[in-house]
């Protein structure tokens, strides 16, 4: 009886992986598949990237435009860092992990436009933004029919290429003033009191130069003679054959007439 249930167990046996493997098979080919016009895609100059690809399903829809899903999972970072010892950025791919898939849900059209039939296949491009959380780097796409969350075709890897934006990782230098040790701090205070001090003795030595120019000026000013006032008389007529005495010896002249009366006055 053993025996027997073995012998039956190795027939059925190959008959069940053939079964499966037709399943799965039959499963894979139901989903379709997918062709990428390119796996890598530059970045464009409004800061996108455009997705070209066609879709080919087993049969054609029910309708003219399926929804479908298209998640965006981040595998790899595109990273430009300035560091330490090297003058321009430098580039890194930075693997990443548990990180929320991005979604776009797009609306793909199967209708032929020249004769308005609903095709089993198509194209398709759209394009996905920065704005919206796209980065340069490597990216694995899982396209999804909404009508029932089938995947279509095989999830597939992609490049989105780009510069991403400079990260500076380069060491903080600070360029505060150095902290002065004590001694230097001690001498320091004394240059700066002897500076001081120097500069009040200037300014006192100028002072008093000022002020004995004051006073020499007006000693000086005491010393000289009294001014003559000049009085107003004659015709100003000049007398022929004889040279008239211009008004600059009228003074000399009047204080000689006057220092001679007086030693006559002495001598009498």
């Amino acid at each position: 009886m053993l025996l027997s249930n073995r012998s039956h167990a190795r027939r059925t046996l190959p008959a069940l992986v053939i079964l499966i493997l037709t399943l799965i098979c039959a499963t894979a080919l139901a989903a379709g598949r997918i062709d990428w016009k390119s796996k890598t895609f530059k970045e464009r100059s409004d800061k996108s990237w455009m997705i070209e690809l066609a879709i080919y399903l087993p049969r054609a829809p029910d309708v003219a435009y399926v929804p479908m899903k298209f998640e965006f999972q981040p595998e790899v970072y595109f990273e430009r860092s300035l560091v330490d010892g090297h003058e321009g950025p430098v580039d890194r791919k930075v693997p990443l992990e548990n990180r929320q898939p991005l979604i776009e849900s797009v609306d793909v059209g199967f209708m032929d436009s020249a004769t308005t039939k609903i095709e089993s296949r198509t194209r398709f491009s759209f394009k996905v933004k920065r704005d919206l959380g796209y980065e340069a780097g490597e990216y694995k796409v899982t396209v999804r029919d909404t009508r029932n969350g089938q995947v279509i075709g095989s999830p597939t890897n992609i490049t989105f290429d780009g510069e991403n934006e400079i990260i500076d990782r380069r060491a903080m230098v600070f360029s505060g003033e150095k902290k002065k040790k004590p001694e230097e701090k001690k001498a320091a205070e004394e240059k700066k009191a002897d500076s001081s001090d120097s500069g009040d003795t200037d300014k006192s030595a100028s002072d008093d130069d000022k002020d004995d120019a004051k006073s020499d000026g007006d000693n000086s000013g005491g010393d000289k003679p009294p001014p003559v006032e000049k009085k107003s008389g004659g015709c100003g007529c000049r007398v022929s054959g004889t040279q008239a005495i211009g008004l600059e010896w009228a003074l000399p002249l009047a204080l000689g007439a006057a220092f001679a009366a007086r030693r006559r006055k002495r001598a009498a």
